[in-house]
């Protein structure tokens, strides 16, 4: 009898489903061919009781070649205590490390002017006015807390006591993770201290289970863990993605500055978190924080212009804003550039934060003021508000700043061309080279003007010192020469006679230089 050896169908055909089924199988075969049988049966069996997550299969005509591994879905049934109980833990992680900022300074053209009297409430506005900056998801605790239920299809039957997959979306028992039925959102308006708290402690949760669901899937099966994580978690971004839309989509003002800063704050970090996931909407995120950015704008540029008495000294309630928006892209710098690089869009906010404001003042300027200088005084002071915060707090990029500072130089000449430079026509050039009387005169009538309208103007203490020095260079040295010139004339019966036909005495260089360091005093 030739050598019989049976096709790997004969194989499956025969294959036992127990080891009696084999015995049986194994006794109904004739002599030779029960022995070469036994040996392939018994390769069978083997194979059968391994496990069969890579099963290797026989190939007619040719010797058995390893077959691509079968994918065996590992169990992700979600295990809804273990969500709830993490869900709990990261809440009380969120409040303990939330922190109150103040989101408006205090409206003071000077704060550490010690000469601001304490009845002068026109620049002070609410300095208790607060949002919340919770700490960033990677600082949130997650453990080794295990999102899912491990074991068989048949152990999840029973313990979830129905087949199906959980969902984060539809842990309806987790008030605190955002499911499909969530509250939405349709206005500032509608929002308090309380919703706002509410809305970001469900952001930072959702965002946080996500991440740590894609890790743990991850190291259970890495060939199906993006498949697996869609299934889990996708339905739970989306609902990210529209609450992140429906706040940056938001007309937002300088009434709701404390819920915006508290909303965005939350939202740049979650955005940062979820824009590298696998799933669909990944790429809106550059779009969403590219709208966050120009909301603040928005903000700026409708905030109210209705600013009261001592005009020329007042700070502009747009610039504690602009100052607020700094601190909190300041906070998130490093998040914000990364997800607008990744949608190829500005990569410099502050300084489109800064222009925004720029404008905003010339509007209000133009509006409120008619003297070019007053004009100059109201935008140095705001300019110098922000300069001075910068220099303690670094909230603009160097390039930035040098420009504040460039603009605060070309608005001190402006300033000085309107009422400082007139004045040395009356002491330099022809006026030197035949010094007058009736100059000396005119010069002194018109600078007593400009102080006396001056001397209560309000401006910030490290300003005074910088615009009196730059008078007194100004003035001063030309004033000292044409006394000088006068003395030397030699025409000393003409200055008899001019000093008999005026009734204003010569006032000393020093006298005249104490009057100009008075100025803008309260």
């Amino acid at each position: 009898m030739s050598d019989y050896v049976p096709s790997s169908t004969q194989i499956q055909a025969l294959r036992p489903r127990s080891l009696r089924g084999a015995l049986c199988v194994t006794l109904a075969l004739p002599g030779a061919l029960l022995v070469r049988f036994s040996r392939s049966l018994l390769a069978a069996v083997t194979l059968t009781w391994l496990p069969r997550t890579y099963l290797r299969v026989p190939v007619d005509g040719a010797d058995q070649e390893a077959i691509s591994p079968r994918r065996v879905p590992s169990p992700v049934e979600l295990d809804p205590a273990q969500v709830a109980a993490l869900t709990a833990a990261l809440r009380l992680a969120i409040v303990a490390g939330a922190l109150s900022v103040p989101s408006l300074a205090q409206r003071r053209a000077d704060a550490s002017d010690s000469d601001s009297s304490d009845d002068d409430d026109e620049e002070r506005g609410c300095s208790d006015d607060q949002h919340l900056w919770y700490p960033l998801i990677q600082s949130l605790g997650g453990g080794d807390a295990g999102l899912f239920v491990s074991g068989s299809a048949a152990s999840l039957a029973e313990l979830t006591g129905a087949p199906g997959l959980y969902r984060l979306s539809d842990l309806n028992e987790n008030p605190l993770i955002l499911t499909a039925r969530a509250e939405s959102f349709s206005g500032p308006c509608e929002l308090t201290d309380e919703t706002t708290r509410t809305w970001g402690m469900m952001l930072k949760i959702t965002t946080k289970l996500v991440c740590l669901s894609k890790r743990q899937l991850h190291e259970q099966n890495q060939e199906l863990a993006e498949e697996r994580f869609a299934e889990v978690a996708k339905q739970s971004l989306e609902l990210i993605l529209e609450v992140a839309c429906s706040f940056s989509d938001a007309e937002w003002s300088d009434v709701h500055i404390s819920q915006q800063l508290t909303v965005f704050d939350t939202l740049v970090d979650v955005l940062f978190n979820i824009q590298y996931l696998p799933f669909g909407g990944s790429g809106e995120v550059a779009g969403i924080v590219n709208k966050m950015v120009n909301s603040f704008k928005g903000v700026i540029q409708r905030t109210s212009n209705d600013i009261r008495s001592s005009k020329e000294s007042i700070i502009h309630p747009a610039t504690f804003i602009l100052i607020q928006v700094l601190e909190f892209f300041g906070r998130n710098r490093e998040m914000v550039q990364s997800i607008l690089e990744s949608g190829d869009y500005n990569t410099g906010p502050c300084s489109d934060m800064f222009d925004c404001l720029v404008s905003k003042l010339k509007e209000c300027a133009e509006v409120i003021f008619q003297e070019k200088g007053q004009r100059c005084i109201f935008f140095l002071n705001n300019t110098n508000y922000v300069l001075q915060k910068n220099c303690h707090s670094g909230l603009l990029p160097p390039s930035v700043a040098s420009n504040l500072v460039s603009l605060m130089d070309q608005h001190i000449v402006s300033y000085l061309e309107e009422y400082w430079f007139p004045l040395v026509r009356y002491l330099d050039g022809d006026s030197l080279k035949k010094p007058r009387g009736s100059s000396l005169d005119k010069f002194t009538k018109e600078f007593f003007t400009i102080c006396d309208s001056q001397m209560t103007w309000k401006v910030q203490t490290s300003l005074k010192e910088r615009l009196r020095e730059r008078i007194v260079d100004l003035i001063v040295p030309k004033y000292v020469n044409f006394l000088k010139a006068l003395q030397e004339n030699p025409s000393s019966w003409l200055k008899r006679v001019c000093r008999a036909r005026s009734e204003k005495p010569i006032y000393p260089a020093p006298q005249l230089e104490k009057v100009i360091r008075g100025l803008f005093e309260r």
